[in-house]
Order: C-alpha cells, then sequence, then structure tokens
C-alpha cells in the first residue's frame, strides 16, 4: 500500500490496468491460442461440411430456447447491479474493508445483532430530555458563525477557528440525532449513510493521496456492493437462524418494551397498569428472553396490543442490517456515475427503477409487520440522506469552478427548454418561499449592523456599484441586496398572478375537495349503510356522476366510496368476494359513463366555442402532441398513461374539444381497472377492519395490514400513471417534434389569437410594476399576502385548522352531530383570509382589463391615423406587424384568457 501510494497517478492507472492489458495482448499476438483458434475455425470452414452430428443438432434445436432465457438472465441481473469498476484484489479487499469499519459501528451499536435494544433504552431513559437544550444550542451556535460572517473567514488563524467550529456543529448535531432516536429512530441510519462518504473520503486522503477523486469514487463501486451483499446474507442468515430472531407478534411486544418505546396511554388508557400514575407499565407481560404469548392481567383487554403501534424504534432495531445494506447499494450505485465510460443517464435510470422497488418492497413488508406508519417515515429519511451522502461524493469528485460550469450549464438548458414557463415556477417559489425570504432579510438586517461595527471577525461593508440604486444600502448586506436586485427585475405583476393561482390551486385541491368529498362521502356512506343494493348502486351511480362532472374532485375517493358501501349492503347477497367484483364492475361503469358525458356533453358542445378553444391552447404544442398520441391507431403506453393517468375531468373534456372519437377513448381507458381494484380494495379492507365478534375480536385480523398495502399500492399506480403521462406527452413534443408540428392548427383559434395580440401587449404595458398605481399595488400585494398565509395555516396547522375526519368516521360521532365542527377556528381564519384573497385580486383584474381596455382603445386610434397617413403616402401597412408576436402569442394570450378567465 505504501509503495502504491507513492506512485503518480498515471503509473497507479498503469498498474491497475497491466494484468488485464497483458492478457489482451496476449490474445492479439501472433501464434497466440486465440489466434491459432481461429485460423483453425478458418481452416474447418474451408473444408467441405460434414455430416450434422447428433450434437449439432441437439444445439440447433436448444439455442433458440437456451439464448433468449440467458438473454433474459443477462438483462435482469444487469438491471440490479451496478457496472462495477474492476481493480486490483488487494485495493478491492482493503476499501471492502474499509467500508465495513462504519457498518461493522453501526451494526454493532444500533440494531438486534447488537446492543441496539440496550442502546435505545438507555438513550431514552438518561438522555433524550436533553436534546432541547442541545438542539437550541446548535441552533444559536450556527446562527453567530453566520452572523460573523464565518464563510469569510480566509486568513491562517480564521480558516483554524472556521474548521474547528464546523466539526463541533458536526459532532453536535450527530449527539443530537443519537439523543432523539429514542423519538426519532430513523436517526441513526440517516446519520450513518451520511458519515460513510466522509470516511471514505478520510481514507482517500490518507492511503490514495496520488489518485484522482474521479478515478477513487468508481474503485468504491465494486466494494460498497460487496458489503451491502455480504451484510444482507448475515443478516438473514441470522434471522432464521433461530426462531426467537424473528420478527412475531411477541418479538414486537418484547422489543418495544426492551426498546425504552413509551406506549400510548393517550388513546388506550384502559392499558396502563397503574392507572392515574407516571408508570410506563402495560397490563401485560412478555418474556423478553424466550418471547411467547403475553400474560394479561384481569383488567387488561386484548386491544391493548396496539398500544405501541405508535413506535417503530423495535421494527428498525431489527431491520437495522437491512437498511445498512439498502445504503451501501445506494451509493455503490452512484459511485459508478462518475466512470468515464457508459451512459450515466441508462444507469441512473436503471438505479432509480431498482431503489423505488426496494423501498416500497419494505414498506409492503413493514406494513404486513404492523410498522407501516413508522417506516414510511423512515424510508424518506433513508432515501434523504443518500442523496445527501451522494451530493458529497460528487461534490468532492469536482472543484469549484467545474461545479460552477455544471450549475451554469444546468441552468442554461432549463432557461432554453422552459423559458416560457419561468414565471410560473417564480410564482410557485414566491408562494412557498416569501415567509422564508422574510426570516433571511430579518438576518441579513442583523448580519450587516454587525458588519456595520467593523469587527475584526466580521466581512467589511463593501460598496457595490452595480447595488447603488438597490435600497437598503447600510442596512441589509450585499447578498441580501442582490437578491432584492433580482428580485425587482421580474415581471411582478405575472409572477404574483401565478402565486395566487398556486394558492387557489392548492386550497382547492387540499382543503376544498378533500376535506368536503370526504366529509360529503362519509354521509352518503352512514345514509346507504341501511339500504338495499340495488337502491344503493343507483344512488352511488347518480352521486359518482355529479361528481365526477367537478373539474376538481377526483375519481378515487369515489371508487374508495364505492368498496366501503358496497360490502355491507351486498355481504349477505353476494358474499364478500362477488360484492368486492360487482363494486369494481360498478366503479368501471361509472367511469366509463362519466368519460362519455364529459367528452360528448361537455367537449362536445364546447368544441364549437372559439374561445374556449382557445382557451385551452388548442394550437400550442402541449395539447397537439396530446391529439397526436391519441389520435393514433392502436392502444399503445403513451395513450393509455394520458387516458388513464391525466385529471378526469380536464383530460375527457379535452377529447370532446379536440373531437376524437368516443370507441378508442373507451378502450384506452379500460386499464383504469388497475387503479380502480387496489382503491376498492381499499375501501372494502378498511370497512372490514372496523368490524368486531362479540369477544371484542377483530373479525377480519389481516383487513387493517391489507387496507394499508391496497392504499399503498393504488397510490403507486397513479402516481406512476401521471408519471407515464407526463413522460410520454414530454417524449413526443421532443423527438415527434415535426409531426406535432404538422398537426392541423385551428385556424379560427389562430386568428383571435392574431387579433389579441394588441390586448396581450396593452395589458403587460399598463401592468409594468412601475406604472401600477400604488392603490393596485396594495391591493395585488394584500391578495397574495392572504393567499400565502391561509396556505400556510393549513399546512403547518392542520391539526388546528380541522377536525381530524376519515371517510369511515360519522358526522353523529365524530363530529357531535354538526359537519361545521369539521372547521376549527384557525380553519376558519385561513378560509376567510382564501376568501379575501380571492375578492382582492377580482378587484385588482377589473382595473387591470379596464386600463388594458383604454390603452388598446389608444392604440387603434393612434394605428388608424398612422395607416391614414401612410397610405397617402403608398406605404404598405404589412411590413409593421410586431416582430414578436409568433413567439410571444402563445404565453401571451394564456395569460391574458387566464385573467379574463
Amino acid at each position: 500500500m505504501g509503495r502504491f501510494e507513492n506512485q503518480p497517478e498515471d503509473q497507479i492507472i498503469e498498474t491497475v490496468l497491466t494484468p488485464r492489458d497483458e492478457e489482451d495482448e496476449a490474445k492479439r499476438a501472433p501464434g497466440s491460442p486465440r489466434e491459432r483458434s481461429v485460423k483453425i475455425a478458418v481452416d474447418e470452414e474451408s473444408e467441405p461440411e460434414s455430416p450434422e452430428s447428433n450434437s449439432d443438432r441437439f444445439n440447433k434445436f436448444f439455442k433458440p430456447i437456451v439464448n433468449p432465457v440467458a438473454r433474459v438472465a443477462e438483462n435482469t441481473i444487469g438491471f440490479v447491479i451496478p457496472k462495477i469498476e474492476r481493480i486490483p484484489w488487494y485495493h478491492f479487499f482493503f476499501l471492502s474493508f474499509i467500508a465495513a469499519v462504519p457498518a461493522g459501528a453501526y451494526i454493532l451499536g444500533f440494531t438486534k445483532i447488537g446492543f441496539g435494544l440496550e442502546v435505545f433504552y438507555f438513550l431514552s431513559r438518561y438522555y433524550e430530555q436533553h436534546a432541547y437544550i442541545l438542539a437550541l444550542s446548535i441552533g444559536a451556535f450556527a446562527f453567530l458563525l453566520y452572523l460573523f460572517d464565518c464563510y469569510y473567514w480566509e486568513s491562517m488563524t480564521g480558516r483554524v477557528f472556521r474548521g474547528i467550529a464546523i466539526a463541533l456543529l458536526v459532532l453536535a448535531t450527530a449527539v443530537l440525532v443519537c439523543f432523539i432516536s429514542a423519538s426519532h429512530p430513523y436517526g441513526p441510519i440517516s446519520l450513518y449513510i451520511v458519515a460513510t462518504p466522509m470516511w471514505l473520503m478520510l481514507i482517500k486522503h490518507v492511503f490514495y493521496r496520488n489518485l484522482s477523486m474521479r478515478t477513487y469514487v468508481p474503485w468504491l463501486s465494486g466494494p460498497l456492493f460487496f458489503n451491502a451483499v455480504v451484510i444482507m446474507a448475515g443478516w438473514i442468515w441470522w434471522t432464521f437462524s433461530l426462531e426467537s430472531r424473528e420478527w412475531t407478534e411477541n418479538t414486537r411486544l418484547a422489543d418495544a418494551q426492551a426498546s425504552g418505546c413509551n406506549p400510548d396511554f393517550l388513546n388506550y388508557p384502559q392499558c396502563q397498569k397503574y392507572p392515574g400514575t407516571d408508570s410506563n407499565e402495560v397490563c401485560f407481560e412478555v418474556d423478553p428472553a424466550n418471547p411467547g404469548p403475553p400474560i394479561f392481567y384481569d383488567f387488561c383487554p386484548i386491544v391493548c396490543l396496539d398500544v405501541f403501534d405508535v413506535c417503530s424504534n423495535m421494527f428498525i432495531v431489527w431491520v437495522g442490517p437491512f437498511l445498512v445494506s439498502l445504503g451501501l447499494f445506494f451509493l455503490s450505485f452512484f459511485a459508478t456515475f462518475l466512470k468515464a465510460t457508459g451512459t450515466i443517464e441508462q444507469e441512473a435510470l436503471k438505479f432509480a427503477k431498482v431503489w423505488l422497488f426496494l423501498l416500497f418492497a419494505m414498506w409492503i413488508a413493514s406494513s404486513l409487520a404492523g410498522a407501516g406508519a413508522g417506516v414510511s417515515v423512515t424510508l424518506a429519511a433513508l432515501t434523504l440522506s443518500a442523496f445527501v451522502a451522494s451530493s458529497i461524493l460528487l461534490a468532492a469528485s469536482f472543484s469549484n469552478a467545474e461545479r460552477g460550469e455544471k450549475v451554469n450549464e444546468v441552468w442554461k438548458n432549463l432557461l432554453e427548454s422552459y423559458s416560457k414557463y419561468l414565471n410560473v415556477a417564480k410564482g410557485l417559489m414566491v408562494v412557498t418561499c416569501a415567509p422564508v425570504f422574510l426570516v433571511y432579510l430579518a438576518v441579513s438586517f442583523l448580519n450587516q449592523s454587525i458588519r456595520n461595527i467593523n469587527l475584526p471577525c466580521s466581512r467589511k461593508t463593501q460598496r457595490t456599484e452595480s447595488l447603488k440604486d438597490v435600497v437598503g444600502a447600510g442596512l441589509f448586506t450585499v447578498e441580501a441586496r442582490r437578491l432584492i436586485k433580482e428580485v425587482k427585475s421580474w415581471d411582478l405583476v405575472d409572477v404574483f398572478t401565478y402565486a395566487i393561482y398556486w394558492g387557489i390551486g392548492f386550497m382547492m385541491l387540499s382543503v376544498l375537495a378533500a376535506k368536503f368529498t370526504i366529509l360529503f362521502l362519509s354521509w352518503l356512506i352512514e345514509q346507504c349503510m341501511d339500504l338495499s343494493v340495488g337502491v344503493v348502486t343507483g344512488i352511488l351511480l347518480g352521486v359518482g356522476v355529479v361528481m365526477f362532472l367537478l373539474p376538481p374532485v377526483p375519481g378515487a375517493p369515489i371508487y374508495l366510496t364505492l368498496g366501503i358501501v358496497i360490502i355491507p349492503v351486498g355481504r349477505d347477497v353476494f358474499g364478500i368476494f362477488y360484492s368486492l367484483l360487482y363494486a369494481m364492475a360498478v366503479s368501471l361503469l361509472l367511469k366509463l359513463f362519466a368519460t362519455f358525458l364529459q367528452q360528448k356533453m361537455i367537449g362536445g358542445l364546447l368544441k364549437s366555442k372559439v374561445g374556449i378553444r382557445q382557451m385551452v391552447g388548442i394550437n400550442t404544442p402541449l395539447i397537439r402532441a396530446f391529439k397526436l398520441v391519441l389520435s393514433e391507431p392502436g392502444f399503445g403506453m403513451a395513450k393509455v398513461s394520458i387516458l388513464c393517468g391525466g385529471p378526469d375531468w380536464p383530460t375527457s373534456v379535452l377529447c370532446g374539444i379536440m373531437d376524437l372519437s368516443i370507441g378508442p377513448i373507451f378502450v384506452g381507458t379500460l386499464p383504469v381497472l388497475i387503479l380502480i381494484v387496489p382503491t376498492v380494495l381499499t375501501g372494502a379492507f378498511t370497512y372490514m377492519s372496523s368490524l368486531t365478534l362479540e369477544d371484542g375480536q377483530p373479525e377480519f385480523t389481516y383487513a387493517g395490514t391489507a387496507a394499508t398495502i391496497c392504499a399503498a399500492i393504488s397510490a403507486v399506480v397513479l402516481f406512476g400513471f401521471i408519471l407515464l403521462a407526463a413522460y410520454y406527452v414530454e417524449i413526443t413534443m421532443r423527438e415527434r417534434e415535426e409531426e406535432v408540428n404538422n398537426v392541423p392548427i385551428d385556424k379560427e383559434v389562430k386568428k383571435l389569437d392574431d387579433k389579441q395580440v394588441l390586448e396581450v401587449e396593452a395589458y403587460r404595458e399598463v401592468t409594468v410594476w412601475n406604472n401600477v398605481p400604488i392603490w393596485a399595488k396594495f391591493l395585488l400585494v394584500l391578495s397574495l399576502t392572504s393567499m400565502i398565509t391561509c396556505c400556510y395555516m393549513v399546512q403547518l396547522f392542520q391539526e388546528d385548522a380541522f377536525t381530524a375526519y376519515q371517510l369511515t368516521y360519522t358526522i353523529d360521532k365524530h363530529l357531535d352531530g354538526d359537519w361545521t365542527n369539521l372547521i376549527k377556528p384557525v380553519g376558519f381564519v385561513a378560509l376567510v383570509l382564501f376568501a379575501a384573497s380571492i375578492f382582492f385580486y377580482i378587484i385588482f383584474s377589473i382595473w387591470a382589463k379596464g386600463q388594458a381596455r383604454k390603452r388598446l382603445k389608444e392604440k387603434k386610434i393612434a394605428l388608424s391615423y398612422s395607416e391614414d397617413h401612410q397610405s397617402e403616402d403608398g406605404i404598405s401597412t404589412d411590413s409593421r406587424k410586431p416582430s414578436h408576436v409568433d413567439s410571444d402569442s402563445e404565453i401571451g394570450v394564456s395569460i391574458y384568457t387566464s385573467i379574463s378567465l
């Protein structure tokens, strides 16, 4: 290793590749066995053909069968294994040992194979109460470092102190993660994954100083993958070597108490061993040394087995080695992305598919184990920490200049591809990040105040010529003033308008549609429980059609309702199995009938309206790509994904406006059964999980877990349809651009677009921020502020805004018989702010459209006057058409028409 360390990189690579190169050279050498075999083959070809032997006939028969199987096996193995970099065996085993050190430390300290149960118990009992003080200390220390500009400490002493300060922050954060591991058990595994690349970078600087980072990182792919496989195999062997190590209900209860889980006495007060005390002891006992059936005290009901459901410590402690293996698997794939050969895009796509599959598989397994809720958060944390770890590897592989160049290249490509939608993205940024921006300005003010004192440890106040006209000189830092200058350069009216639209969409979908749709459907379920199957079917068909005709309402809640209602009313008539089939058939019939009404009765009637066709952008590349895909014969994945993954109402209505045939649309919609089946099953299992026997035992013990799994499958299917629809539309617009452009345009809409160009220009002119009067600015800002406030209120204070309410709840039992109890005071204030925001924006919009009409009238008078004078001089007026009409008409018309709506 020492000899290798002192070699320059070119010699290292030569040393690594020499055995393989010598082998290849030997194969190419004259007279080599390979060349001789080629010569023999050529000589044999020149000889007369010999009679076909039995072996030849055997190979001829089985070759067409074996080769495809071999190709499938090769592709399957290649799909789940990264392209490992070949390195000398001694480096492979050395790096494998190095990569196993942090993995072994985590497995020893935080999993059941080691001392995980004892460590979690110790931390929860003696250190968790100090976590808040430590967290406040870390935040205060980091805040002080920012205020005193530690990033700009460039002297030798400053760099040393900065390094020490950052090391202390990292160490304190790691300690904090351990302190709160009892309540947040995903902390240690996330910490391990982030720390692993740091450890590997340290090894690089100690043992491989002369090796470039871009060569070193791909070397890690093999050792990391080897460790992932070994740890996975070892964990499987350990689990099944003894029955007491397997995950069972008895093991779960024993490990929950051993790891210090706090029982949920708030929802299960009858399960406390000593009621009315601070004791955490439950009313049953399980032997931790030999977990067997729990022993209940006389007053303890069987429902107390769920008292630890909110705690996922025990499952994560048990499954910890598998999580370690997943993290190493992630890093091994990422290490291959920096190789000089291969297509990064294909590898990244393959890896993303495998990663999502593994996460989903583990989520289902954890749901079956009764720990789904906590593990879903753990998987999210695992994914986030894995991407942070990958970012560390990526940042270490490029210099600052290279990273800046890559960022600029990506930004340039985004601007070229999506420049028309930049204001839409800015609007989303405003509605989501405006409060963060205000906090940043406040901190910037404090930072600048310290800079004005000219302390030795703070950055000196700079006088920047480019910022002399930006407000806040002496009040805000240069960095904050640059950001203010950038924001002031935006088309603020357009950006604020899109921000308000984003807020309206969020409130409509997450509050009005979600909360009140569930409230209505729960009331409908309650009313239908005592009716016959035929009556219930008729009611649900009628209500379902009406709800399908409402644009914001998706189809999934309707399918879920059918699954909940049909089972209780049809169980005695059809049985559970045939009731499920009946509910699925009714759901499909409802979807197809709603599609017919949306396409023919709404879209078919609206297609004669030029304004409607213009509003939906019938001539835009996006809609023309839709039409190209949906008009093609056959039923490919692109057409099916759009019909099943697109929003129900807009997709069907758009098909009617485009005058597409209803038959192919019906057939292309049939695969929606892939979504209907798990959604109906989710509703059915949700209802079945609430049924109990006379002794209080659940009638269907598997129903709760089955409902969770079916809900997850429904979400994955729906999300997959949406992603596929977006993917195929994007592919069509990019790779079939010529075909999209050849789709005939709507001449009436084109004529209306051309006619409205001057109207769009007039609207833009009167809404330039400097031209807008103060009172109109105030109205628009007030509307935006109200919208941002209400969105944050319902998002951050969900429990205080609305009463928790599910589809299986009843108004009488869970809302005290009054549906308005769904809305709490915070939610009421949020809804009032939402209505006020819309009201203020309507007033602003009326003013803006009025000013645009006045400006347009002035332009028409001026244009008419100019035409009269130029016609007298014999000058043609055709050459005066604005040169930017074609490029701006699409986005301009969409802005104008959206505001008009």
